[in-house]
């Protein structure tokens, strides 16, 4: 009866707040013993809005607010470390700052011992080495971001969205699987940030015959911070 009565609702386009708070609750006690009494239609509308009364608490939990421990707590649990902040290798600035928007370079996939991954994936190195790779060029990212808020008074925890990465993988001319290189960077900066922060971005991967350096994996990102920062 309950799921009846939430269709219904659904059906007659009645979405106030405080009707879907009160239907939230009424789902908690709701049974499927009725889903025979309504057509295929209505309980594929019921299915699609219990989605989105989960979606929306997840969402209400992932935006609790963060601070710079809970992200070094993160880094320690992966058993990560953000390195020294680099430098640009040539005439450019790592990070250009527009209003909330912060553009930062290409990072390269620079190691804790400053050494570079470098090689063609699907030809000197797998998958899962450019993975890795892509994995030290998302904590290079972090580091200059990190760096910056830091100059600026703050820290990562000011950071409200990583809106796009841009990933470039060396790769032999046969090797389509840039974007599970890719997901190395994506993986890392959503799991340090968080997945509402960090892990929810748009995303691009192209593979490339040539990098500088000869490295393997060179990402971009764009990043927003509260504006009073």
């Amino acid at each position: 009866a309950v799921e009846v009565l939430i269709c219904m609702m659904m059906d007659r386009s009645i979405s106030s707040a405080i009707t879907v708070g009160f239907v939230s609750s009424l789902l908690l006690v709701s049974s499927s013993a009725f889903h025979g009494i309504i057509s295929p239609s209505q309980q594929h509308r019921c299915s699609a809005y219990k989605t989105f009364i989960g979606a929306s608490t997840s969402s209400s939990e992932e935006n609790k607010p963060q601070n710079m421990d809970d992200i070094n707590a993160r880094l320690t649990k992966l058993g990560l470390a953000l390195p020294p902040a680099g430098a640009p290798k040539a005439n450019y600035q790592l990070l250009h700052r527009d209003g909330d928007l912060l553009y930062l370079s290409g990072h390269l996939p620079m190691k804790a011992d400053g050494s570079l991954v470098v090689g063609a994936c699907g030809e000197d190195l797998t998958t899962e080495q450019g993975y890795e790779a892509a994995q030290h060029c998302a904590l290079n990212l972090l580091s200059t971001l990190n760096s910056y808020m830091e100059s600026q008074g703050s820290d990562l925890s000011k950071v409200v969205k990583i809106i796009k990465l841009f990933g470039i993988v060396r790769s032999h001319s046969d090797f389509t699987e840039q974007h599970l290189v890719m997901n190395g960077a994506s993986d890392v900066i959503g799991e340090v940030l968080g997945k509402d922060v960090g892990g929810s971005h748009a995303r691009s991967a192209i593979g490339t015959n040539t990098l500088p350096l000869g490295i393997a994996v060179e990402v971009e990102m764009i990043a927003k911070i509260k504006s009073s920062d």
